[in-house]
């Protein structure tokens, strides 16, 4: 019984002890705190997404791997972002900075980024491979279309721009290559301009 008693009154301690932990950890801790931290969190991520939509929609930085980072500024009207990563040239190093700072909602730019002529190529070649993917989609569909299968058509594709060359027999065939390249997916432009259209002499119109 008396070893009972024992367990019962630890019991009862630690009771007590974990409600006047919550009551006072918890129940009298500023609600403010906990707002301004959820705030300052939200206002971090949205930031840190702006500049990667920023620097992904620059067609001289989007192929490039760039970190970005983004910390609450005490007594500014914005967030200090800091870019890491590589790039090739000091030129693109600057244009991202440039980029990050005219961003909304950034007060200062750390540009970390680190100049390697390797990430140049690094980059050609992960896009080399969907390129030529991209040109036997558009390739098969030229040849799949009757009235250009039998056209002096050529294509090349760099960086999912689509370029077409040689010569058809009329505007409408023309417009159906192009429509052809545009019906594939990941292409991101299609250039037509030397792509002659011929008379019946062919000769170019």
């Amino acid at each position: 019984m008396r070893s009972r008693s024992i367990i019962t009154a630890v019991v009862t301690v630690l009771l007590i002890a974990g409600g006047l932990y919550y009551f006072y950890g918890y129940r009298h801790r500023d609600i403010s705190t906990d707002f301004n931290a959820a705030k300052e969190y939200t206002e971090d991520a949205s930031t840190t997404a702006a500049v990667k939509s920023a620097l992904a929609l620059n067609k001289q930085l989007s192929s490039f791997d760039i970190h970005v980072d983004s910390i609450n500024s005490p007594g500014k009207s914005g967030n200090d972002v800091t870019l890491t990563g590589h790039v090739p040239t000091e030129d693109d190093k600057r244009v991202a900075g440039e980029i990050a700072l005219s961003t909304k909602g950034v007060a200062n730019v750390v540009n970390n980024l680190e100049i390697d002529s390797k990430a140049q190529s690094a980059n050609e070649e992960k896009q080399y491979v969907p390129d030529l993917e991209i040109k036997a989609a558009v390739l098969q569909s030229i040849l799949n279309n009757p009235g250009l299968k039998t056209q002096q058509i050529k294509v090349d594709v760099n960086n999912g721009k689509v370029e077409l060359s040689g010569s058809v027999g009329s505007a409408s065939q023309k417009t159906a290559a192009e429509s052809a390249a545009r019906s594939i997916t990941n292409v991101r432009e299609v250039d037509s301009n030397a792509l002659a259209v011929t008379s019946s002499g062919g000769e170019p119109k």
